[in-house]
């Protein structure tokens, strides 16, 4: 009856702790679904704040800008030269100022007398709001943040406007700063670290004004309507009142945060708003896949528990029997028996534990105890906490510790155990058994070693726990001409190159230490001195409490790998024949400089070159000939230009050269010129013969000729093409009236 009952209050306790893992499992996943979106919530609030400063500082030097022309407006419109030197000024201060498109003065009237870019002189602008609000208003203090409005280049612009008052403190104008929409997506797209982020900038009206990534007509009208989160945030907000900075929104589909740009040194009218939003559903991916884990193995848990407790039930009628053929069994193979009263604290010992520890059991205690002596402090203090895991957890004891017995000799054993309780449960001995396993360890060690070291061709060494060479292979003497004698006992940074910071070996030790193996690209020096890249891989060899004994690394030789990859970049972008950028490379280069002159309001020239008389040659003489033509051209071509430029050969006979920033439209002609002479000299081929060729070209100017490559490119080879047809060997400049040449 008694046995009846304690199987059932076994049950019943697995029930009880499968039901609190249970709970506590789903509290932790909750916890953890809370932890990521509180996390979110705030990584997107310091960025908008992020944003936020940046704004700041530039609506800042913005506003000590426009005070500064203020400032200086009466001296500039008093004195003679002022004028001249009120337009440097602009633009002097258009140029240090990146986030600012056009500085501007306007009259009374509207019309711009001043302005840092000089197509903008004269032409009036009165009916804009940031000339009408101003003058409504007349508030010398206040900042005007007119709404995004369409420029002439169909870019969306916020201008910043002062009021200018005279002396009887009448209207006088307005000094106003142009924010360039090119500066707004650079600062809004560093804030977005994930592609399902989207990064707004909202005018104070409600009018987005830039988007990371663009917004389409419906997803504004959307983000906008009066239902929505950002519609009810900016109509809670006053036009030009105290505002809470930061407003934090989670929603099923989407984590927003908002935030109110409105500093107090600034007496703006409107604020700006700023919006990072960003979608839940990638956020949970691995939450969610981790709930399906957790369940899975919590149900794993369930049935293996449900199964151990029956086959533990099971066995406990023939413990008895299992401990009479356990101790038989350990008699015949060296394995001492032992127990340890829990009341007591004594030991008591069978004969063969007397002859592992190497103590006469005649001068014993009487506890017999002495065994603890032959432990060191840290030996002694994991045997004692492995005893009371076990007893407070009621599961098997096992561990391996080092002995040094009375006869000086060091041995290491291995104890294994298990608890013994009384009806009641309350635990009584721990009873176990203990062999002699230096030898197996020693042995298992070097198979380790063996295993690890010697079973590859690739160059390997092996270290010690404290990073000291113990051995290296003959593919590692051959990789980096280095005898084993002349590394064995040295630490591997021997084999350094210097090209790495320390902080590169940091982390690699640190991912070493967390995950037990690293691999990746490193620059090592073998012993003549030459650097070369190898692949290393190392790995961290632990014993069978989980400690490192070794390091195992084994390296590479990649320099052909790497010379390969160099070659299909240098094919990828350079013509194979000429060695000089091929028509993607021009691509490039031409966007990127095109991209440069816009914003420094620079020029470049595009120069396409083709070569007449380039067919006979190769009918001639052959295609050899040919192909020495074509590489004497790219020579002559590449003297005729700078360094900064671009000499490109995109098809057979045809070259292009890019005139990255010129100051005028004579440099151009200039190059132009001196390309046509040097293609007009006589070539002396290697083949021995001499051939004659000249040249078409066509040139077309930025901004002149088109604001964009496609159309630079176009009216390039048009003009050549115009040279082509007036009788070749010329150059021509590009005029509109060659799209439609008179038939």
């Amino acid at each position: 009856m008694k046995r009846l009952t304690r199987q059932w209050r076994a049950w019943l306790m697995l029930a009880f702790a499968l039901a609190a893992v249970g709970v506590l499992m789903a509290v932790s996943l909750r916890n953890e679904h809370k932890r990521i979106e509180t996390y979110e919530l705030e990584r997107l609030s310091t960025q908008a704040k992020l944003i936020e400063a940046n704004l700041v500082r530039q609506l800042s030097a913005i506003q000590r800008s426009l005070l500064s022309i203020q400032g200086d407006l009466p001296r500039w419109q008093r004195s003679p030269a002022g004028w001249l030197e009120g337009q440097q000024t602009l633009r002097n201060m258009e140029i240090a100022m990146s986030a600012v498109r056009t500085f501007a003065v306007l009259d009374a009237q509207g019309t711009v007398t001043f302005s840092s870019r000089d197509e903008l002189l004269g032409r009036n602008f009165y009916q804009r709001d940031y000339v009408q609000v101003p003058l409504k208003t007349l508030d010398p203090k206040l900042l005007y943040v007119s709404p995004p409005y369409r420029s002439v280049l169909n870019n969306y612009l916020i201008s910043l406007t002062r009021v200018l008052l005279d002396e009887r403190g009448q209207f006088a104008g307005v000094v106003l700063a142009s924010i360039d929409p090119i500066d707004m997506d650079i600062l809004l797209n560093s804030a977005r670290y994930s592609n399902d982020m989207q990064a707004i900038l909202v005018h104070g009206d409600g009018m987005i004004f830039r988007s990371e990534p663009k917004l389409d007509t419906t997803m504004e009208q959307a983000l906008l309507a009066p239902n929505t989160l950002l519609g009810r945030h900016l109509r809670n907000h006053p036009v030009a009142g105290p505002v809470d900075a930061e407003k934090v929104v989670s929603t099923d589909q989407r984590l927003s945060v908002m935030r109110t740009i409105l500093p107090d040194a600034l007496v703006m009218d409107k604020p700006l708003e700023v919006v990072l939003t960003r979608a839940r559903e990638p956020l949970f991916v691995a939450w969610q896949a981790d709930v399906l884990a957790q369940v899975g193995a919590y149900l794993l848990l369930v049935l293996i528990s449900l199964f151990g407790l029956s086959v533990y039930q099971a066995q406990q009628t023939q413990k008895i029997m299992a401990a009479t053929r356990l101790k038989l069994a350990t008699e015949a193979s060296g394995v001492g028996i032992w127990e340890f009263d829990l009341i007591t604290k004594s030991y008591q010992w069978d004969h063969t534990m007397f002859e592992l520890f190497g103590i006469d059991p005649k001068t014993a205690s009487a506890r017999n105890d002495d065994w603890i002596k032959l432990l060191s402090p840290q030996e002694l203090e994991r045997m004692r906490e492995a005893t009371r895991v076990t007893i407070r957890q009621n599961q098997p004891f096992g561990m391996t510790f080092q002995i040094r017995r009375p006869d000086g000799e060091s041995r290491f054993m291995h104890n294994r155990a298990a608890l013994y309780s009384d009806d009641r449960g309350v635990p009584r001995r721990l009873i176990g058994a203990t062999e002699d396993v230096t030898q197996r360890m020693a042995q298992e060690s070097e198979l380790r070693i063996a295993a690890a070291a010697f079973e590859s061709h690739e160059s390997m060494l092996i270290t010690n726990a404290q990073v000291e060479i113990l051995r290296v292979n003959q593919a590692f003497s051959q990789l980096y001409g280095l005898a084993a004698s002349e590394v064995v006992g040295r630490n591997p940074s021997l084999l350094k190159s210097g090209r790495h910071p320390p902080d590169f070996y940091t982390a690699m030790w640190a991912e070493l230490a967390a995950h037990h193996s690293w691999q990746g690209e490193v620059w090592n020096v073998r012993k003549n001195g030459l650097e070369f890249p190898c692949w290393l891989c190392i790995t961290a060899v632990r014993d069978d409490e989980g400690m490192v004994t070794h390091y195992v690394a084994t390296h590479t030789d990649i320099t052909l790998r790497k010379t390969a990859e160099d070659e299909v970049k240098r094919l990828a972008f350079f013509d194979p024949l000429t060695n000089l950028p091929n028509r993607r490379l021009l691509s490039d280069r031409l966007h990127q400089a095109v991209i440069k002159v816009k914003r420094e309001q620079g020029h470049l020239a595009l120069i396409f070159v083709d070569l007449d008389k380039f067919k006979p040659v190769n009918d001639r003489h052959g295609h050899a000939a040919g192909d020495q033509l074509l590489q004497a051209v790219a020579h002559r071509l590449r003297t005729c230009v700078r360094e900064s430029d671009t000499v490109a050969r995109v098809g057979g006979d045809e070259f292009v050269v890019l005139l990255a920033s010129i100051s005028q439209a004579q440099d151009a002609m200039q190059v132009a010129q001196k390309i046509h002479a040097a293609l007009r000299v006589p070539f002396h081929l290697p083949v021995g013969q001499s051939v004659q060729i000249s040249s078409s070209t066509g040139v077309a100017l930025y901004p002149e000729h088109g604001l964009d490559e496609a159309t630079l490119s176009h009216h390039a080879d048009v003009a050549m093409y115009a040279a082509k047809a007036a009788g070749r060997d010329q150059y021509m400049v590009y005029e509109p009236s060659l799209d439609h040449p008179a038939l």
